[in-house]
């Protein structure tokens, strides 16, 4: 029986044509500048409060969101390139007006006034007001406010200029085409044939993009180790546009930092961050590192002793280009295929399989939107929109917000997996709510008549449910607007119910059940071979579960080998050191050494999974207690005051480190 769909109390959001959009920023921004304007001419520092000096700013900028949740949207995923130009064209206005603002001392001095006034006492603030005045007053002190004369600020607010320009052209360079590389056909002996089909045909040989999934066909299955070494460099060299950029980058943002007092960008940086210090980061990472290396050297020597088997030579060493394909192996040996893991989870399925989850979870109902409710909502045609809904407690029957799902590859779309905020939650001043809208991108291979994209075990949602179950009040800590140390996180910590074999089951559905077709082309494939079972099978998953540790030690520093190179860039003694850093040079000296520092990140995810989920993992009353008392603040409080508060105690580094089996309970 045909059910009728619950309209939620707000429409979608219409997309802005490529023709709309400058004229649509243009008035949004004139009126934020307006309202602005008024405060700096008709409030003095003697009268300046939050209510008449910083609430009318968040109003407008809260009002006006929407609008920049789509421009943001369209730089990702613009459907033609006058959209995307109008997009970039756009942005620079932004960071225009931006600049203006941040340049008014005036308006520094009446934020400043407000700041003096709540720390005396005399206006009572909560904490999300608080978060926001020092925030915002933040904003101006970096650029240059109480520290700078009005010279030295335009050449700050100059250089912030360039590096937003530089961010927006290394960004484009990301989203271009992929460059080709060319391989003859008995090179590539090894290669899954669903692989080889895929790659163009030309001169005995296949063109093989550069992108993620031709990279790993080639890594993890080509036989011929000079065949990975040059994919591998290929791979590596793909966007040498962005070498210099990111020097440029670097240079601009020291050059910035120092001026304002700060001893290098990453001092500036943690700020922003969940960790009070660049310190306090290099001590809580040090600890970790130290008791993952000889862990990950161990996994190195297993690796290695199997390339030295499969070679039939003794004193081989492991290459870059081996990890992969040396990890196969193993992985084979363990009897995993992540090949046919996949097979059991096709993209759309897994995905509504997933909302199930988080239906019983975190208490949501998810509706599919009818296409009749999307024209004119959409940027592509392959897009999937639910409305969610609170679905238990004393909310039940409330609208949440709407959740996209943009996952299929198109040209000049971004390539790589993220969420993207299209509408921030807050409350507008007489008292209601505007609903989040948030949108799970990813960059998946279209389906075909006879094969549908598969979805990696691994890869999950929690982004997007992080901006939808968020209550702020103000947009600006919305969701995932948040510290990045902090930000990553739960999504991270989501990632264990990827490893558990009940929930894998539960997910899982072949491939050849989702289409009649799919199931022709397999038994044309596989003449005389009975169908697979439509869930995966029990011993499958175990295996799964059971390879979880075979090399994770050497993930982790792998991560952290990034985040190693990510501070030393930007933490060097001087801006004539890092003009003279050989960067490249840096980056593989981590690689070798692997003494590192890692994000906090994984070890707040593991913290928080052991302290709630590890004994119950679908324990209702934990999972109301992590959406209260994580989910829901979104930035709204001090970041490590909302971790310290949910543990009971600041986050350490002994649940990662636990999950590894390198510290006993």
């Amino acid at each position: 029986m045909e059910t009728t769909y619950r309209k939620p109390p707000q429409a979608l959001q219409s997309i802005l044509k490529a023709d709309e959009i400058i004229p649509t920023v243009k008035s949004i921004l004139a009126e934020q500048t307006a309202v602005r304007a008024h405060i700096a001419s008709s409030i003095t520092p003697s009268q300046a409060t939050f209510a008449n000096t910083v609430a009318p700013c968040m109003a407008v900028d809260d009002k006006t969101q929407g609008v920049s949740g789509v421009c943001g949207m369209l730089r990702y995923s613009g459907p033609d390139e006058d959209t995307r130009r109008a997009v970039r064209a756009a942005h620079e206005l932004w960071e225009a007006a931006s600049a203006e603002r941040l340049a008014s001392r005036k308006f520094f001095e009446l934020l400043d006034a407000v700041r003096r006034r709540a720390d005396a006492g005399e206006e009572e603030l909560g904490h999300e007001e608080r978060k926001v005045l020092e925030d915002l007053w933040g904003d101006y002190r970096l650029a240059g406010h109480g520290t700078l004369d009005g010279d030295e600020i335009t050449v700050f607010l100059e250089r912030r200029r360039r590096v937003e320009e530089v961010k927006v052209e290394i960004q484009e360079n990301l989203k271009k085409q992929e460059a080709e590389t060319w391989f003859a056909e008995k090179e590539l002996e090894g290669v899954r044939e669903e692989d080889m089909k895929r790659w163009e045909a030309k001169d005995g040989g296949r063109v093989v993009l550069l992108a993620r999934a031709s990279y790993d066909a080639v890594m993890k299955y080509a036989h011929d180790e000079d065949v990975r070494r040059r994919m591998f460099v290929a791979y590596e060299n793909r966007y040498e546009k962005n070498v210099a950029l990111y020097k440029s980058l670097l240079i601009l943002r020291d050059e910035n930092a120092r001026l304002l007092g700060y001893g290098s960008h990453a001092d500036l940086r943690v700020e922003k961050r969940t960790a009070p210090s660049v310190e306090w980061v290099q001590e809580f990472m040090e600890r970790l590192g130290e008791e993952l290396l000889p862990r990950g050297r161990q996994e190195v020597e297993r690796l290695r002793d199997r390339k030295s088997k499969h070679l039939g030579e003794d004193g081989v060493e492991m290459m870059p280009w081996d990890f992969a394909y040396y990890t196969r192996l193993l992985e084979k040996e363990a009897d995993v295929d992540h090949g046919l893991i996949a097979e059991y989870f096709p993209l759309q399925h897994t995905l509504s399989s997933m909302l199930g989850l988080f239906t019983e979870f975190l208490g949501l109902e998810f509706v599919p939107v009818p296409e009749g409710e999307l024209e004119g909502k959409l940027w592509a045609d392959d897009i999937v929109v639910w409305s969610v809904w609170e679905g238990r407690g004393e909310r039940k029957g409330e609208f949440v917000g709407y959740l996209y799902a943009d996952v299929l590859r198109r040209e000049g779309k971004y390539r790589g997996n993220c969420n993207v905020n299209l509408q921030c939650g807050y409350v507008k001043e007489d008292g209601t709510r505007v609903y989040p809208a948030t949108i799970l991108m990813c960059a998946f291979q279209p389906p075909t008549a006879s094969s549908c994209a598969l979805l990696k075990h691994h890869e999950v949602l929690g982004h997007a449910l992080h901006d939808l179950v968020c209550r702020t009040k103000y947009t600006r800590f919305h969701g995932t607007r948040v510290a990045p140390d902090f930000g990553e996180a739960p999504s991270t910590m989501l990632e264990n119910w990827c490893w558990m074999p009940q929930e894998l089951i539960r997910m899982s559905r072949h491939y050849t059940r989702v289409d009649p077709a799919y199931i022709a082309k397999w038994e044309e494939d596989h003449q005389g071979k009975d169908l697979p079972p439509e869930r995966i099978p029990d011993e499958l998953v175990e295996r799964l579960a059971n390879s979880r540790g075979l090399i994770r030690a050497l993930w982790f520093l792998r991560q952290l080998v990034f985040a190693k190179f990510d501070l030393e860039v930007n933490h060097q003694k001087s801006t004539s050191a890092l003009r003279e850093l050989d960067e490249v040079k840096l980056f593989h000296d981590l690689n070798e050494s692997l003494t590192l520092r890692h994000n906090p990140a994984q070890a707040f995810a593991a913290d928080l999974f052991e302290s709630s989920f590890a004994k119950n993992p679908r324990d209702p009353e934990a999972w109301a207690r992590y959406r209260r008392g994580i989910l829901e603040f979104g930035g709204s409080k001090k970041e490590m005051d909302i971790m310290t508060d949910f543990l009971r105690r600041e986050p350490s580094p002994d649940a990662l480190l636990m999950s590894l089996g390198l510290r006993s309970e």
